[in-house]
């Protein structure tokens, strides 16, 4: 008759202190306290599921009652304690599954054997397991005998929710935090369970199973022996990513590489190719957020401690991370998140997925970082291409600035002075060649009535912007906090939509963090277009809303016509129409109202002697 068979989470289960996995801190310390005798009478063992608990549990009270104790603090699985403990059939340790014995008359019978001495051995020790399902009213019968308990009794609890325990119980506890164990001390023990059973196995798919564990060993030894059965003996990467049914990290990284080469039909193909071997798209979602956050730990050798991979595959983040910028995975981690909240609302979840990995070929691509700080340049400085020869230096007192704040240019008669030295006909040489190479774009000039039109449009209900100063004597539109600064003279057609994107950017960018109550306002009032180059917005008639957003005037139209490329741009403030109110009035109110609107009524009422009757 063949051997029956034991399952490898129980046929390697730890019997000893020094084979615990991934709880050295919490080994040492049971060490010491039992080497010292100095043992205390309650114990509460917490943390996920899988990382040993249970097994500390056991191996503590086997220790505790081993009478040849070795100079370690380890059982010697010799003496009749030990045997009895190993052969399931010792008197001085009971296991209590509270998930199921968690009623006050359990807890009774519990406390009336504590008060029965060990036959044989030094103590008598009870493992309580899920001691959070006990009930108030059982936890209320536990508190008396844990607190005050013989002095041959232990209790040790084990438990995966702390926070469900009462505070009176877990004072009176020694407590131990157990963590969760890393995928190496996983992968290494794997390996020693293979190398026992007979069973090849390559360390990737060892590596895939330990982090497909989520640092619980018995989670691990269970899929371990599930691809075993299927592998027939001979564990392979490939082999443990069918059986496990994982979606291989391969698969974002060949995503990856379609977002930066912009191949949105391959992106496509390869989300097919994902959803047709049966992962939810949510799935694919979070796992696609997740890798972009571990590209980005894996960016500098700080946070790479933070990333649980085996070193292969290291090595393998590491290098697509310096492809990637910070900014495109944060705008990708973003995306990400929102799909992942809009799934289980969308009506067309696959779509919702392809939209959004075709809006990430924008963020992720290579020339994408450099495009913001380029085009900020070009609105917030002059460009030195759009004259033809070197600037004149402005006398002192005699500004030479345009109404719509474009650089005054002077005849070209007047600018070309012929140059001193041979080095500066070369520098004008090679400045006028390069102008040749890429034609400005010239400003259009303005008429008179466009001017007049401009400064009409200045002019908005209540409120008027005034200028500084400075901006008076200068005749520039420049904003208040900084006159100096010249505005962009694009003309681009600005969409609303954009102009409320820009609105919501200066919000939640631009704004001090400070400015909570203007922050607020901006985000519930947007603004909106009533002419091509004139936005409105509409706030609420009171002072105190419209003059902080007045006094931003200056600044915000100047951070909108940046991001928009439009120096034409105007905003007008105005205060919401006040819709009148109607009262109700009384019976007696509206005939004094008719009385009064018509006074041969009221005269007739007196003659007749007539009376309201309600």
């Amino acid at each position: 008759m063949a051997d029956h068979y034991i399952v490898s989470a129980r046929k390697y289960r730890p019997d000893s202190f020094a084979s615990i996995v991934g709880q050295g801190a919490m080994s040492t310390t049971l060490r010491s306290a039992v080497l010292s005798r100095k043992m205390a009478h309650a114990y509460l063992f917490c943390g996920p599921r899988g990382v040993g608990k249970t097994t500390a549990a056991r191996v503590l009270a086997k220790t505790i009652n081993c009478t040849r104790l070795s100079l370690e603090a380890e059982a010697c699985n010799e003496c009749e304690s030990c045997r009895a403990f190993n052969e399931q059939r010792s008197f001085n340790i009971f296991e209590l599954d509270a998930a199921s014995n968690n009623s006050v008359e359990d807890i009774r019978t519990l406390t009336e054997q504590v008060a029965m001495p060990p036959a044989l051995g030094r103590y008598k020790v009870y493992i309580i397991d899920e001691v959070h399902m006990l009930s108030a009213a059982a936890f209320n019968a536990f508190l008396k005998t844990l607190e005050e308990p013989p002095s041959y009794a232990i209790f040790i609890l084990a438990t995966t929710e702390k926070h469900k325990i009462l505070p009176t119980i877990l004072s009176r506890c020694q407590i131990y935090d157990f963590k969760r164990i890393t995928v190496g001390d996983i992968a290494r023990h794997l390996s020693y369970v293979a190398q026992s059973e007979g069973i090849e196995a390559e360390p990737s798919a060892l590596d895939l199973i330990a982090e497909k564990a989520d640092g619980g060993m018995r989670d691990a030894l269970s899929m371990f022996d599930r691809v075993a059965s299927f592998s027939e003996g001979h564990i392979t990467h490939a082999k443990a990513l069918d059986c496990l049914n994982i979606l291989d990290h391969s698969y974002f990284i060949r995503i990856l590489e379609c977002l930066l080469s912009r191949d949105h039909r391959s992106l496509l193909l390869i989300l097919d190719e994902i959803l047709g071997r049966g992962f939810d798209g949510q799935l694919v979602i979070g796992g696609l957020a997740s890798f972009c956050r571990d590209l980005l730990v894996a960016q500098h050798p700080d946070t790479l401690k933070l990333l649980e991979k085996p070193s292969s595959v290291l090595l393998q983040y590491q290098s697509l991370a310096q492809r990637c910028s910070p900014a495109m995975l944060f705008a990708g981690i973003k995306a990400l998140v929102q799909c992942d909240q809009q799934y289980r609302a969308a009506t067309n979840k696959r779509l919702l997925i392809e939209l959004t990995l075709l809006t990430l070929i924008s963020t992720f691509a290579p020339n994408a970082a450099e495009q913001q700080p380029k085009a900020a340049a070009s609105v917030s400085t002059p460009q030195a291409s759009r004259s033809v020869s070197p600037m004149p230096q402005p006398k002192a007192g005699n500004p030479t600035h345009n109404v719509q704040g474009v650089p005054h240019r002077e005849p070209e008669s007047e600018a070309s002075s012929t140059p001193s030295t041979a080095s500066e006909v070369e520098q004008q040489t090679a400045e006028k060649e390069e102008i040749l190479e890429t034609p400005p774009r010239v400003a259009m000039p303005i008429t008179a009535q466009e001017e007049d039109a401009r400064r009409g449009r200045e002019r908005f209900r209540g409120i008027r912007r005034r200028p500084t100063a400075t901006a008076q004597a200068l005749g520039a539109n420049a904003p208040a906090d900084n006159p100096s600064e010249a505005e962009t003279d694009e003309r681009e057609p600005i969409v609303e939509e954009a102009l409320q994107r820009a609105w919501i950017y200066f919000a939640e960018h631009e704004l001090p963090q400070e400015e909570i109550f203007v922050r607020k306002t901006m985000l519930g009032e947007l603004p909106t277009l009533i002419e091509p180059d004139v936005a409105v917005v509409r706030l609420t008639p009171s002072t105190a809303i419209i003059d902080p957003i007045v006094e931003l005037q200056p600044r915000l139209i100047h951070s909108l016509r940046k991001q928009l490329h439009n120096g034409a741009l105007e905003l007008r403030i105005e205060s919401k129409e006040q819709q009148s109110m109607q009262v109700v009035l009384s019976e007696e109110a509206r005939l004094e109202q008719m009385e009064q609107e018509n006074p041969a009524l009221g005269q007739l009422r007196e003659r007749l002697n007539l009376r309201l009757i309600r």
